[in-house]
């Protein structure tokens, strides 16, 4: 398990991470600590308390999408870095504009899943820039990227009911906190799986 330095933390137990009713980064598409270099295996989140309607939580099949590009799309993204801030205190809504003074790591677009073989994208929205290409390429990519890996087909949308734990791969899957519940208590517990693995 692993110790999150950014996030809140039971008094007893620095491993589980309290998730109260927030509107924050988590709505975005992400991978779990693509700043570190060897990034989150897995997570894993119960809800105890859960909105009357909202507040679902989406996963995207990032292998499947990638299997579906064309073959002139996955040659592009094999050869494709994406650079990240590497603390994650460094973050800010503008965090592209920090990029030329902080630390970064460097993780590819598409990687090799170490236990299966499967090849998938890999790719956080808080990534700082595509390595090598100019921000007019970067965003179309990004935006692409995105909007191909979001299709409903690759997507799984859980309704939470009190208890609910779900547990998910990092290193396949993507996922997203739907912001749709306004002030409604939503309370549960989050932890990360750290291991020694880099994407690659």
């Amino acid at each position: 398990m692993f110790d999150h330095p950014t996030m809140p933390k039971l008094p007893d137990n620095p491993y589980i991470n309290p998730v109260e009713t927030a509107h924050g980064p988590a709505k975005d598409w992400h991978i779990g600590g693509p700043w570190r270099p060897n990034p989150f295996i897995a997570e894993l989140l119960q809800l105890k308390i859960t909105p009357p309607a909202g507040g679902d939580t989406m996963w995207a099949d990032l292998q499947a999408a990638y299997r579906s590009l064309s073959a002139p799309m996955q040659h592009l993204v094999d050869e494709l870095s994406a650079a990240y801030l590497a603390d994650p205190a460094q973050y800010s809504p503008d965090t592209r504009a920090q990029a030329t003074s902080c630390r970064e790591t460097i993780h590819p677009l598409v990687i090799t899943h170490p236990e299966t073989g499967e090849r998938g994208l890999y790719f956080s929205t808080s990534a700082v820039r595509i390595v090598g290409l100019g921000d007019l390429e970067q965003e179309t990519l990004i935006r692409f990227v995105k909007a191909h890996a979001t299709q409903a087909r690759f997507i799984v949308r859980w309704r939470w009911q009190p208890g609910d734990l779900a547990v998910w791969d990092n290193r396949a899957v993507w996922h997203a906190a739907v912001d749709d519940y306004g002030d409604a208590p939503r309370l549960g517990w989050h932890a990360s799986v750290d291991a020694q693995w880099t994407p690659r």
